[in-house]
């Protein structure tokens, strides 16, 4: 029997969920108070500030060895990107 904690679901969706607030706080923002151009800016600036974020925690996930965390951040991180280049594609 290896000496490795078994992989808990409550940290694995925090990793998920955490980089997301960010982007769902910047869009709830953006439609309700700044109008025109200036809510356009502030949801693109928190589409792409939330992948920044994650790396952030995955930095902070490694030093601290929480593994089942970090795996959360890791799948959360691979969607932000598949949306981010889904955007830029023809």
């Amino acid at each position: 029997m290896s000496g490795r904690d078994p992989l808990h679901l409550w940290p694995l969706t925090k990793g998920f969920v955490m980089p997301f607030i960010l982007p769902i706080l910047g869009f709830i923002y953006g439609v309700n108070s700044a109008e025109g151009r200036a809510s356009l800016d502030i949801i693109v600036l928190s589409i792409f500030g939330a992948p920044i974020i994650a790396v952030g925690f995955l930095s902070y996930e490694y030093y601290t060895e929480q593994r089942s965390m970090m795996y959360g951040t890791m799948a959360a991180l691979f969607l932000m990107i598949l949306f981010i280049f889904g955007l830029f594609s023809s």
